[in-house]
């Protein structure tokens, strides 16, 4: 054997010897509760077969465990990898590498979930570590699923009073994917993320852009993570005070500031007629630049100054690491190139206007926020989600997307100068009903393009009286300086082996859900305004997931749903007062809802939300950064993976996984007709939903008529609704693909399990923040 020697974490190099590791095996194995002493002579020989292979004679320890856990999985022992590499951890523990206090969840009591087989399948595994599973810098890996439900239970039960018995079993049912909080607890829960930023724990938010205060909202929202819903109407730009046109915008050249002198918060200082802004390197910083920018731009005090200079020099340089949201700076470039955008449209509106002072309208109130949104995603955040809420009466904005593309030559091309326009999904903000003919004309409209959406503006407001808007989804109605607030139930994990529903155990979840909404809504946050709306209506966002998958395993008639449904929500909001009176606090002013639950569901593999699963047998396709360390690991596994549509192996940017999924027996998408789905919607909202319940109805082409006349019907009591058309039409790569049985089979036989030991070996920092919401990626529900 070549190595002969083994370098320890301190430094020290002692010889070789395998009966470490053998008893370290042999210990893991009994731990899994299925010893046999051929896993460890095998695992042996496995490991020295390696080890005679490596070039040095001298190899790190932490190398050789590697090896150890790599042997167990190749040998398919998945049981004892597992419970090998919480051996490891263990080990750290004792060396004081780390240490968990306990808190509600004691050690007692998680020992058995941390020895446990993990709960999901392949893609469940995939999507979480992809999503929810935080690297843990000290042992040099991603959590398991045990320590991110530890994590987010603990911080959500330290919000407000709560027993040591319900942090148990809220743990248990979340672990057992029977619940879930929301996925931004999930991911930022108990975290320097969650502690700095108290609003990064909200999925979404909304405001309406009535004075230029609104920008620096948004941009800080989106900057830690939360879609947001904008509202522009002509009546809310009216409210905007006038803005000069004509002021000279110039960039100083970037010098980088040493770290240990930069500042973090912006400077605004003067100097005969020019005004520089110097840029702080913080969120915070940002958001106040552009504060600064719109104050020079509209405040009377500042009708002397000419020229803005925008000093980027403070800014951090592309690729340093960031300590709190992990991954790397972006620069100081998608910055630069947001103000010097701004500022275009400022100039244009001057032009259209013929003033060198003027009212903007709400098309560049839409491109303001949208190149907001565009900084943020080339700024280090995977994924923003922004919906605009435009007038009627206003064909600008409900045209501001017709022309995002251009014929150059025999090709199709983006017109950069309006590329912005893509951040947002737009929709009618109704406040009045529309004409039979407005109202063909709009579903004819999504029908081929999918937008503009629409908002029933007088449905919203007999649900609650303020109501100004929605998130980006469309599911929470909010006020201005809102935020949803969003816990989930998986029906389908109540039914029991007999085909019979467990109602005293979903009862029981549900009023745990409604709890811990609660709790969300005892977090002071940041900024004032958004917490004084917080604190004054006390939102939740109780939702329900695995509805359809439930109803096809049980065989429930629909008046049993709607009985059910009735139940749930007293439970709901039962629990909710009940609390909000032990805790001497408001009652929460809307409970529940239905969101898309795009995210949440691959973790349990069900139907999401109301909709039905899409076919029998489905391959589901999830897409990854090419440079992802999961990407890596799952070409590793030998799972299909595949350069995205238009890219190549070689330079690919995007790559899709993908993963063979059964639906439970019954009905799924294609058996369902446009107007049951209509229905089921008009359902819930009669039966269980206070806010909207986010649905996309599946049409056929013979079935539009047909939908057109039940929305005209039935339009006073629909909030919002989204439309695609259901075909045949097949092309590469789709989200979704109906499969055979036999071939499912197949490739559920040639799929590994998923290993997320593996994913150390690629991964050796915290990467970029994935903000978790895929749930409203642009405004547009995922199930589409």
């Amino acid at each position: 054997m070549r190595v002969k020697y083994v370098k320890k974490r301190t430094g020290k190099v002692v010889p070789y010897d395998g009966r470490f590791i053998e008893r370290a095996i042999r210990l893991a194995a009994v731990s899994a509760g299925n010893y046999e002493e051929s896993v460890v002579t095998d695992a042996i020989a496995h490991i020295e077969k390696h080890l005679a292979d490596q070039p040095d004679e001298i190899i790190q320890i932490e190398a050789v465990q590697d090896l150890v856990e790599r042997a167990l999985f190749e040998a398919g022992r998945f049981d004892v990898a597992k419970a090998y590499i919480l051996y490891r951890m263990d080990k750290e523990k004792s060396r004081g590498l780390y240490e968990h206090r306990d808190g509600l969840l004691r050690k007692e009591f998680l020992s058995p979930f941390k020895h446990a087989p993990g709960p999901m399948q392949q893609l469940g595994s995939f999507v979480y570590s992809r999503t929810y599973s935080r690297y843990l810098s000290h042992l040099g890996r991603r959590e398991f699923w045990w320590e991110t439900v530890r994590r987010a239970v603990e911080y959500n039960c330290s919000l407000a009073k709560t027993s040591r018995e319900e942090a148990e079993a809220l743990y248990r049912n979340i672990y057992e994917m029977k619940q879930f909080l929301s996925g931004r607890t999930l991911w930022v829960g108990e975290t320097r993320v969650g502690e700095q930023y108290p609003m990064a724990n909200y999925n979404c938010a909304f405001e309406v852009i009535d004075n230029f205060h609104a920008y620096h909202d948004l941009f800080y929202l989106l900057m830690v993570g939360s879609g947001v819903g904008v509202r522009v109407l002509k009546s809310d730009a009216a409210k905007l005070p006038r803005v000069r046109t004509n002021l000279k915008l110039l960039h100083e050249m970037y010098q980088e500031v040493p770290k240990n002198e930069r500042l973090e918060y912006t400077n605004l200082t003067f100097s005969g007629d020019t005004a520089y802004i110097t840029i702080g390197d913080s969120k915070e910083g940002w958001a106040q630049a552009l504060d600064a920018y719109f104050n020079l731009l509209y405040n009377n005090e500042y009708n002397k100054i000419g020229h803005i200079v925008v000093n980027y020099s403070n800014i951090r340089p592309k690729g340093e690491k960031l300590k709190v949201f992990g991954g790397t700076a972006s620069g100081y470039q998608s910055m630069m190139r947001m103000i010097d955008k701004i500022h275009k449209i400022i100039g244009q509106a001057g032009a259209r206007d013929g003033k060198t002072r003027t009212q903007l309208q709400p098309i560049d109130l839409l491109d303001i926020a949208n190149i907001i949104g565009e900084n943020v995603v080339s700024g280090g955040v995977r994924r923003t989600s922004e919906i605009g809420l435009i007038d009627q009466d206003d064909p600008t904005c409900i045209q501001a997307k017709s022309n995002l593309y251009k014929q150059v030559g025999d090709r199709w091309e983006i017109d950069k100068s309006i590329a912005h326009r893509q951040m947002s999904n737009n929709s009618i903000f109704y406040t009045h009903k529309p004409t039979r003919e407005q109202l063909h004309w709009h579903l004819q409209q999504m029908r081929y393009s999918g937008e503009p959406g629409w908002v029933n503006q007088e449905a919203g407001a007999k649900r609650r009286p303020n109501f100004n808007g929605v998130n980006p989804c469309g599911e929470i109605l909010l006020d201005n300086h809102g935020l949803c607030n969003l816990t989930t139930v998986n029906v389908m994990a109540f039914v029991q082996p007999d085909g019979t529903l467990d109602r005293v155990g979903l009862l029981e979840a549900q009023r745990l859900s409604a709890r811990a909404g609660y709790r969300m809504t005892c977090r002071e946050l940041e900024i004032h305004e958004w917490n004084a709306v917080q604190q004054r209506d006390k939102l939740l966002g109780c939702s329900l997931t695995g509805w359809q998958d439930m109803v096809n395993a049980t065989g429930m008639e629909r008046e049993e749903e709607a009985e059910l449904l009735a139940e749930l929500r007293k439970t709901a909001h039962e629990a909710a007062r009940k609390y909000a009176d032990a805790l001497g606090m408001a009652e929460p002013l809307l409970v529940t809802t239905v969101k898309p639950e795009g995210t949440l569901s691959l973790l349990p593999t069900v139907s999401s939300g109301v909709h039905y699963s899409h076919a029998p047998y489905y391959v589901r396709r999830v897409r990854i950064s090419a440079e992802d360390p999961l990407c890596k690991v799952c070409e590793e596994l030998g799972y299909p993976v595949f350069p995205e549509v238009g890219q190549t192996a070689e330079d690919c940017r995007t790559k899709v996984v993908e993963f063979p999924v059964k639906a439970p027996a019954g009905r799924v998408k294609a058996d369902v007709s446009a107007i049951e789905q209509l229905e089921n919607y008009k359902m819930f909202m009669t039966h269980y939903v206070d806010h909207n319940c986010s649905i996309t109805i599946h049409v056929r082409q013979n079935e539009w008529d047909a939908v057109e006349e039940w929305v005209w019907k039935n339009w006073d009591d629909i909030v919002a609704l989204s439309f695609l058309s259901l075909d045949d039409n097949f092309y590469e790569l789709m989200p979704y693909e109906e499969i055979s049985r036999e071939e499912y089979e197949q490739r559920r036989a040639a799929m590994k399990p998923f290993n997320p030991s593996l994913i150390s070996k690629y991964e050796k920092e915290e990467t970029e923040l994935d903000i978790g919401a895929t749930e409203c990626v642009g405004g547009v529900c995922p199930v589409r």
